[in-house]
């Protein structure tokens, strides 16, 4: 599993939502087809498992600290075990926060979010999320067949993932494997994304308490 450090999640009023495959071939977009008057940043929430997080100092950002020098993002995701493809390019979030989101984005869709939004476009992932409590806690969200992960101890984070998880199966698979690396017994488990009621009742029973966010 991925060690990683946090950050918050930008705010918008204006949001896309771009769900990626794990190829990097295919992609889908919602909200891409609207109107964004006037000049406020527009943010484009990046759905997919080709996502890490790193130390704002580790970046060398681009035009907007949209985009990554092109070498660089690559040797942070090749790294990570994630290269991008060839239809990839390189995207973080915030360069000014004190965590970043590292995501390989299909280049048709960014090229679609340049076109549409020039320098406005800022990206996110519901990685960056903070929740409220972050004592001793598991975070997750489940969102378009992708399970998100963070791990708080005594208000740090301790593991940020981003995995693959279609199935009930899948998920319940992946906390065996991270009960395997935190006394899931001594944690809170705070519950975001869809259905979280579901997943109150398939994973509840692991943690000495369960919130939905």
């Amino acid at each position: 599993m991925r060690q990683a450090t946090g950050s918050n999640t930008p705010q918008s009023g204006n949001k896309v939502s771009i769900q990626l495959s794990l190829d990097g071939h295919s992609f889908s977009a919602h909200g891409l087809d609207g109107e964004f008057p006037g000049e406020e940043p527009v943010v484009a929430e990046l759905l997919t498992a080709r996502t890490m997080l790193v130390p704002e100092e580790g970046l060398g950002t681009g035009d907007a600290g949209t985009l990554l020098d092109a070498e660089r993002g690559a040797e942070m995701l090749a790294a990570n075990g994630m290269p991008p493809t060839a239809e990839e390019s390189v995207v973080a979030s915030d360069p000014e926060a004190e965590f970043v989101a590292v995501t390989a984005i299909n280049r048709e869709a960014l090229r679609q979010v340049e076109e549409k939004l020039g320098d406005r476009a800022r990206f996110t992932t519901p990685l960056l999320h903070t929740p409220a409590n972050t004592a001793k806690t598991v975070w997750m969200s489940r969102r378009a067949g992708l399970l998100y992960i963070k791990v708080y101890d005594g208000g740090e984070l301790q593991l940020a993932e981003a995995i693959p998880a279609a199935t009930d199966t899948d998920a319940a698979y992946f906390f065996e494997r991270l009960d395997g690396c935190f006394p899931l017994k001594e944690y809170e488990l705070r519950i975001a994304g869809d259905n979280p009621k579901a997943a109150r009742k398939l994973l509840g029973k692991r943690f000495r308490q369960t919130t939905c966010e």
